[in-house]
């Protein structure tokens, strides 16, 4: 039995003692609400385990049960691009509460823009394209992330990139959000939030993860964040006025006219204005890649055709049918005139 550690570098584990039948080989990580370690199991299998925090779990036992619910709700959702859950719990020897999930030793999305900055435009939207599907499948299974962020997107050793902490936020109480608006210091996550959560955290949908999802994709094109070195207070502020961000082509000429479309939809202020779903960004994103997006030309078409695409294929013909007359009904129009003036 190891004694538990509230305040130690180490976290409320050290390296080289066991919990459970694991042995705790070092500290990968601490946050807020806890640390993460690598641990080994007996056959050898190496796992990352996060473990609560001592004092939270004593002060708040609302959020103790929360804990362990995301991660049974985690345990129940497999994608290639989802960093697994394998188990989780309360260890009634400790009185510690844990989570065992796959060990992802390629780091993170995060790591490499401190190390290498911008990344090559293919590899930003298929890392992209890639994290949309799985928050499609989570969100059809009814989990929103809520903080899909550069520190949340690791590597495993062969280089798949995987969307880790799902549903963390959603359990929180937004004690970090809360601590730093208050603050209002410069942040981290609030900088990858939708304008829509900046104001009501408790009242988004999938959308939101989709706009938190376009900052990051322009943050790994340009090796910036949009609102790089805002406060809370700034972020609020252009919330409230509905400011969309810079076309990223400003910082990164090269990207194409369609995957600069992309990411402005995905960023829109308004959540209706954006697509409805990961999986229509992921589908997005790939055919932007491909160059087979055609961008729109005609702002009402657009918009016309759009909705029409949730109604069914017969509705959207019948639309552009519909605009079709009107552009020739103009056509005539304006050749009567001419004949008019012709017969003067």
């Amino acid at each position: 039995m190891v004694n538990v550690n509230d305040e130690g570098e180490e976290g409320p584990l050290r390296p080289g003692s066991r919990f459970g039948d694991c042995r705790v080989e070092r500290l990968l990580g601490k946050g807020g609400v806890g640390a993460v370690y690598l641990v080994s199991a007996p056959g050898g299998e190496q796992y990352a385990m996060k473990v609560m925090r001592p004092d939270i779990a004593r002060s708040d036992p609302d959020y103790k049960k929360r804990f362990v619910h995301e991660a049974e709700v985690m345990m129940t959702l497999r994608h290639k691009n989802l960093v697994t859950v394998y188990d989780a719990g309360e260890d009634p020897e400790m009185g510690l509460c844990y989570i065992v999930m796959e060990y992802m030793p390629g780091g993170s999305v995060k790591d490499r823009l401190c190390e290498h900055g911008a990344m090559p435009v293919p590899e930003a939207i298929s890392i992209a394209a890639q994290i949309a599907d799985a928050l499609g499948m989570a969100h059809f299974h009814g989990v929103i992330h809520r903080d899909v962020k550069p520190d949340n997107i690791l590597f495993s050793a062969d280089g798949v990139p995987k969307l880790s902490d799902l549903g963390v936020a959603k359990f929180l109480k937004g004690a970090t959000s809360t601590t730093e608006t208050m603050q209002g210091i410069i942040i981290g996550t609030p900088a990858y939030m939708a304008p829509e959560q900046m104001m009501d955290s408790s009242n988004i949908d999938a959308r939101a993860d989709i706009y938190s999802l376009g900052v990051v994709l322009y943050e790994m094109l340009t090796g910036r964040r949009p609102n790089g070195g805002s406060t809370v207070m700034g972020l609020l502020a252009k919330a409230i006025k509905g400011e969309a961000l810079p076309d990223v082509r400003t910082m990164r000429p090269e990207v194409s006219a369609a995957v600069a479309y992309v990411i402005s939809l995905m960023c829109s202020p308004k959540p209706e204005n954006r697509p409805e779903t990961s999986r229509a960004v992921a589908d997005l994103l790939v055919r932007a890649a491909a160059d087979g997006l055609i961008l729109p030309k005609k702002p009402l078409r657009t918009a016309i055709i759009r909705r029409s695409k949730t109604m069914g294929g017969r509705i959207s013909s019948f639309f552009r049918n519909i605009a079709d007359a009107m552009d020739g009904r103009s056509s005539g129009r304006e050749k009567g005139k001419e004949k008019g003036k012709d017969d003067e």
